[in-house]
């Protein structure tokens, strides 16, 4: 029996890391809250973690410094990134 594979649509930008979506997910935050911590709109967040879109190269190494902080501990960075200021909380 012929085993049927499901391709997925080729990333935006596949060789940067971390992936927006499982980033957030570890941080137990929403699309909204996410975004709003960066100062992008929700809709460009969602379309960073579809692929349609490439991360700007500065988005990106913000998320490297989210994803740094988070591996230190996770509920201390997603708590910095709820309060207002967002990023900018985590130096």
């Amino acid at each position: 029996m012929p085993t049927s594979i499901r391709r997925l649509p080729p990333r935006a930008w596949p060789d940067l890391y971390p992936d927006p979506g499982t980033l957030r997910a570890g941080l137990d935050l929403t699309q909204a809250e996410i975004a709003t911590s960066l100062g992008v709109t929700v809709n460009t967040w969602a379309r960073w973690e579809r692929g349609e879109l490439a991360i700007h190269p500065g988005y990106q190494l913000l998320l490297d410094c989210v994803e740094h902080h988070a591996d230190r501990n996770t509920d201390r960075t997603a708590a910095r990134l709820r309060a207002p200021g967002g990023v900018r909380n985590l130096w």
